[in-house]
């Protein structure tokens, strides 16, 4: 466990710690084999990653396409919390928030990645959240008991959880599979591609199986992708929310501040972002009360090294702790409020070098940026159309957190109420 800033960075720096952990854990989860590009190392993660970042950006990623696709979800979303009022008295509505915004980020990374975005409503929709639920419950990146003592997966399955691990993964598995079959049968190599699955299935159709490339690698990647994509946006937005509704000082300074720049006709844009600082400190501090309750995913020693003066042994686990160092008093003051003014000096937006929480180095979260995008899209939007008040005779949302893979707020309602037009 890496606890100090100095040594998270020369971890981070050091590329005899750039592998990631082997064993029955990290290698049971893609059928006895290391695939996919968030617990892979070495040629195989270089070239999948490579080419899932370049092939990502014909479909929007990281440019004006991927703020396009926010955009279109966060109107979805607003309509549909104005159709939740709209069924109560027309006036105001009691939301459950720590799991709303789950099924729009859903679908601003599917869209890419196989073409499809899903109404709340949909069953396919409710099929995958329930999977992506018991996915993160039975995945922990440090290792469940029968990945520290394997012999537990065969003495005791149920107890050990690989039970539990091994049903949920085929679940999964099963569904990925399924949107493989239905793209390789309406595959038409005439056609341009129009997402990430059909650029992969060109190339398999054109190469076979060789190298790093294959079915099993693109389903790996496809689960990476909902593990690394919409795991931190989620949570973050459900912190930041529980946050806003206990705030409601920070939540009128963030909707005066929109609707001075933005005004309350058009939607907020990245091109806002530079003249909304607030609002941008706000994606910022959201993003450390996640990430501050938190571990980086686990790096592997790939051969004898030292780490702060210390001997680490190759194929040694190490784990950044970032709760170390974003809750930290000395480096955020008063680390479990909510103040986006942390990120603020001068009225411009000012990140610490010891803010960090997307990692450094090459195997930095490739999506930091749709994280941030959506971040601010989807805030910046719902706060311009309503307000987000406590329950009345309820308490107000739990500043503790809900343990799992990753930390959740804990469940809260908010009494939305539209803003004037």
């Amino acid at each position: 466990m890496v606890n100090s800033l100095e040594a998270n960075k020369e971890m981070l720096f050091n590329e005899d710690i750039d592998g990631r952990p082997k064993g029955i854990f990290y290698q049971t989860r893609t059928w006895g084999e290391r695939r996919g590009v968030l617990l892979t190392d070495g040629e195989l993660w270089k070239e999948q990653r490579r080419f899932l970042i370049r092939h990502l950006k014909e479909f929007g990623f990281g440019r004006r396409g991927m703020e396009d696709i926010a955009r279109s979800e966060a109107s979805h979303m607003v309509h549909d919390v104005f159709e939740i009022v709209g069924e109560n008295d027309g006036k105001t509505a009691v939301i459950q928030m720590h799991n709303f915004f789950n099924v729009y980020i859903l679908n601003t990374l599917w869209t890419m990645m196989a073409g499809i975005r899903y109404k709340p409503s949909d069953p396919q929709m409710k099929v995958l959240q329930s999977l992506l639920y018991d996915l993160f419950a039975a995945v922990d990146m440090v290792g469940t008991l029968f990945s520290h003592f394997p012999i537990l997966s065969v003495v005791t399955p149920t107890f050990s959880g690989y039970k539990d691990f091994i049903r949920t993964h085929k679940r999964i598995w099963k569904f990925l599979r399924e949107e493989l079959a239905r793209h390789k049968n309406r595959f038409d190599p005439s056609h341009e591609d129009r997402d990430f699955m059909d650029a992969y299935i060109r190339v398999l159709k054109k190469k076979g199986e060789v190298d790093t490339y294959s079915e099993g690698q693109l389903v790996a990647m496809c689960m990476d992708m909902f593990m690394a994509g919409t795991e931190t946006t989620s949570k973050s937005m459900s912190f930041c929310f529980s946050y806003l509704v206990r705030e409601q000082e920070v939540q009128k300074k963030a909707q005066e501040e929109i609707d001075r720049i933005v005004g309350k006709d058009r939607m907020p844009s990245l091109d806002d972002r530079p003249n909304m600082p607030y609002n941008e400190a706000i994606v910022h501090e959201c993003v450390r009360h996640f990430m501050g309750r938190t571990f980086g995913v686990p790096h592997r020693a790939l051969r004898d090294t030292s780490l702060a003066g210390y001997f680490i042994p190759e194929d040694t686990m190490v784990l950044s702790n970032f709760t170390n160092i974003l809750m930290d008093e000395e480096m955020f003051p008063e680390p479990y409020s909510f103040k986006p003014e942390r990120f603020l000096s001068e009225g411009k937006i000012s990140l610490p070098e010891h803010y960090f929480p997307f990692g450094l180095a090459k195997h930095r979260c490739m999506g930091d940026v749709l994280a941030k995008c959506n971040i601010f899209i989807f805030n910046t939007t719902m706060l311009q159309k309503f307000s987000f008040l406590p329950v009345p005779n309820e308490p107000l949302p739990s500043l503790d957190h809900v343990d799992g893979a990753t930390p959740s707020a804990a469940p809260f309602s908010a009494l939305v109420v539209p803003r004037e037009v």
